[in-house]
């Protein structure tokens, strides 16, 4: 299992500079261990850098760096190094990393298997969530599969399993992907899914090239509770297109549901992207300035889910969202990831990923923090059977605020859904 940090940020300032030819590779390797310390020196968010010596940092972190054996000892270093800022959004990002994240912002396609992991037990990976229509839920995965072999090799130690992202300030257990080369590209998966390891299968995975925006238009469905019709939407990341796909599912296959349920669960992406989603539910505004919004496009019962995995601009669309009663939250805290991040390049390739923007909203700040939820629903991932507590609770809320709503409406005429 290979190493790769990945914080996906609310704002990408990239600030790439031209690189020279190392003369020789021990002080190419120093050279990276300098330029991560000077660039937090200089633009990282807070200028008192929450109080840490960063002088002493250096003289404790440096020697340290030089004496590690191998590219992973090294970036473990830094790692460690960055986790004294005690700041979200500050990581070492390996190249291909780096890329796959610009490219899912930007809605731009690239082969995957659409399957995030979790080591949600020491020692022990678990499939935490997958792609609407992706290749691992068509292959039959469940949320809850401990996956115990990939291509024969133990998930844990195996080279095709590697770090999907973390920031080593952050607490909470580190997630896992499992990258595809190509679109066709097959990966095979031993699966238990329960303790005793009595339920044992396995599938075969086969690559596809899609984007977080196609598993939000795939995902789009109607689900029926108790005579009311719930829709359901999942909004990956904040990314380009993906306002567009909410909004085609709430004028399109979701238009005549009585509720909705809005699925925040997941990364982060862009701010500019979840203030326009929220934007959707409390009226786009104008072109001409001073105009009144338009209408919202969506005025019925409205339920957000969110977990300890929803982070960065998620968590503001959350906060905006219940702090003008648009919708009520289900699950569990978020994150309490939000800064604004900036990327530089460095000698060997890859990006440091660094805070460089505090963001307080309406005078508050959620780094740290976090946003509870209205309804608190725990979700245990390990051995869950392909259950999804949350999901459960947000469609059982949907529906009774509809059929509340009924009742109430019934002795003034009021006929069908609201």
């Amino acid at each position: 299992m290979r190493t790769m940090g990945l914080g996906c940020g609310w704002l990408a300032l990239v600030l790439a500079v031209g690189l020279g030819s190392p003369a020789r590779a021990a002080e190419a390797d120093v050279a990276v261990f300098d330029r991560v310390w000077t660039v937090v020196r200089d633009h990282f968010y807070d200028r008192e850098l929450h109080g840490v010596d960063w002088d002493a940092m250096r003289e404790h972190y440096r020697p340290r760096y030089e004496s590690a054996v191998g590219a992973d000892e090294r970036r473990a270093v830094l790692q460690r190094l960055l986790s004294e800022l005690r700041a979200s959004h500050t990581s070492v990002l390996e190249q291909p990393v780096y890329r796959s994240m610009m490219a899912e912002l930007n809605n731009e396609p690239l082969p995957t298997f659409g399957v995030l992991l979790e080591e949600s037990l020491p020692g022990r990976l678990f499939v935490r969530s997958m792609f609407e229509g992706g290749p691992a839920a068509v292959a039959g995965c469940s949320i809850g599969d401990r996956v115990v072999r990939v291509n024969g090799v133990d998930a844990v130690t195996s080279p095709f399993v590697v770090d999907a992202g973390f920031d080593p300030a952050l607490p909470g257990p580190r997630l896992y992907s499992i990258p595809a080369r190509a679109a066709g590209s097959r990966v095979r998966l031993t699966l238990q899914s329960d303790p005793a390891g009595e339920r044992v299968r396995e599938v075969e995975l086969v690559a596809e090239a899609m984007t977080g925006v196609d598993a939000t238009r795939r995902g789009a469905r109607v689900v029926e509770r108790d005579g009311v019709r719930v829709g359901v939407v999942h909004v990956w990341y904040c990314q380009r297109g993906v306002v567009d796909a909410v909004r085609e599912a709430l004028t399109g296959p979701l238009a005549d549901c009585d509720a909705l349920v809005l699925d925040l669960r997941g990364r982060g992406g862009m701010s500019d992207v979840a203030a326009a989603l929220v934007d959707l539910f409390r009226g786009e505004k104008r072109r001409v300035v001073g105009t009144a919004r338009h209408p919202p496009l969506w005025r019925k019962p409205v339920i957000a889910l969110i977990d300890g995995r929803t982070r960065s601009a998620k968590e503001l669309m959350a906060f905006r969202l219940r702090a003008a009663n648009l919708a009520t939250l289900v699950g569990e805290r978020t994150e309490g990831a939000v800064l604004g991040a900036a990327f530089f390049a460095l000698q060997d390739g890859a990006y440091l990923e660094l805070a460089s923007v505090d963001v307080p909203i309406d005078g508050e700040r959620l780094e740290g923090v976090g946003v509870e939820p209205d309804v608190a629903v725990d979700f245990p991932v390990a051995y869950a059977n392909g259950a999804d507590p949350i999901l459960e609770r947000g469609l059982e809320l949907a529906s009774a605020s509809v059929v509340t709503r009924r009742r109430h409406r019934a002795p003034l005429g009021a006929k069908g859904p609201l």
